[in-house]
């Protein structure tokens, strides 16, 4: 019987370490775990302060940085190691502000997330010392995409969900009555490269970069239509338009706008500006295209006469290229082609 007893006592004595570990191992979590942070009455949610000179963390599906820019309805978290109050994390309203003890209201969208700490720690310098403050975006919610260029309404838009090019223009406005012939979108390299075959990086590597065709973005079929903006893309809509000018004996003098082709002919130019006037002398007419300088140059003469009746070969003309059609004064429509044609209002005829 005491036998019994001393292997019964033995056994519960061998399981106890087991035991008293676990309930040590179970106490040391609960008092180290962090408290359930209670839901305050302004709606933020506190964070405990870290190490001014930590890395930000990670917001979800984004790596903060310091060039991101606030945008409304986002998440800003606060640290300030002097400061308890204001140290957790807030939602900026929809109009872009955020209300902050001691500092007040402060309107955070369009700022950078070092430049919201700047700012903080400037204010916070009335009531402390030598305030050390860092600022970054927790949660994203806002896209701010930059449009510029000849749309109606050029800024900073705020996209929420994806947006293709087209949309996104169609959000500034649309485009200007007489934009240039191409699109550009430059996109950081943290959300990737842009996903078209002539994307290319920047020469700092930092961005990635494409120009596309205005033909191009205006196709709602086309990739270049439907590409997804990113958040913080510029959108550049070019607004030199691509002109070939027409001037002196022809029905209707004037310009044709090369929007969805590089080059027009000789034939297509002709035909846009209604044709000969009665008074022209086609078999001198002039190409005179800018050189190096920025200055026109005669570069061809073709006689009009014979092109129409097919007796040459047709040519092609690049933008800026200027055809003159003269009549009895050559050499003064040769002098004046340059000046005819920039200086002086012009008809556009087409694009093309």
């Amino acid at each position: 019987m005491r036998a019994v007893a001393l292997s019964l006592v033995l056994g519960l004595t061998a399981q106890f370490p087991c035991w008293a570990m676990q309930n040590a191992v179970a106490q040391n979590a609960a008092q180290n775990a962090p408290a359930a942070a209670p839901a305050d009455d302004d709606g933020s949610i506190p964070a405990a302060p870290t190490d001014a000179n930590a890395p930000a963390p990670a917001a979800a599906g984004h790596v903060s940085s310091p060039e991101d820019v606030i945008g409304p309805d986002d998440s800003i978290t606060v640290s300030c190691l002097e400061s308890m109050e204001i140290s957790r994390t807030w939602r900026i309203t929809s109009v872009g502000d955020v209300d902050l003890p001691l500092v007040g209201k402060v309107h955070a969208a369009g700022l950078t997330a070092e430049q919201l700490q700047e700012s903080l720690a400037t204010s916070l310098k009335t009531y402390i010392r030598d305030p050390h403050v860092t600022v970054y975006i927790a949660e994203f919610r806002s896209q701010p995409v930059t449009v510029t260029g000849a749309v109606h309404r050029p800024g900073t838009f705020q996209t929420e969900g994806p947006k293709t090019l087209w949309t996104v223009l169609t959000m500034a406005g649309g485009l200007e009555k007489d934009p240039g012939a191409t699109v550009t979108v430059t996109r950081q390299i943290k959300y990737g490269n842009i996903p078209l075959p002539d994307a290319h990086p920047s020469a700092d590597g930092k961005k990635s970069v494409i120009d596309l065709p205005m033909r191009d973005v205006i196709d709602a079929t086309s990739a270049a239509s439907n590409l997804l903006i990113e958040p913080n893309d510029v959108v550049a809509v070019s607004t030199d338009a691509r002109l070939v000018f027409i001037i002196g004996e022809v029905i209707k003098p004037g310009a044709v706008e090369l929007v969805n082709h590089d080059s027009i002919s000789m034939m297509q130019l002709l035909a846009a500006a209604n044709g000969l006037s009665k008074l022209a002398n086609p078999a001198h007419s002039e190409i005179m295209r800018k050189n190096g300088e920025g200055l026109y140059e005669k570069v061809g003469s073709v006689d009009l006469k014979r092109l129409v009746n097919g007796r040459i070969k047709d040519r092609m003309l690049n933008a800026g290229d200027i055809v003159v059609v003269p009549s009895s004064t050559l050499k003064t429509y040769t002098q004046m082609a340059g000046y005819s044609a920039i200086s002086s209002g012009f008809f556009l005829l087409t694009r093309y």
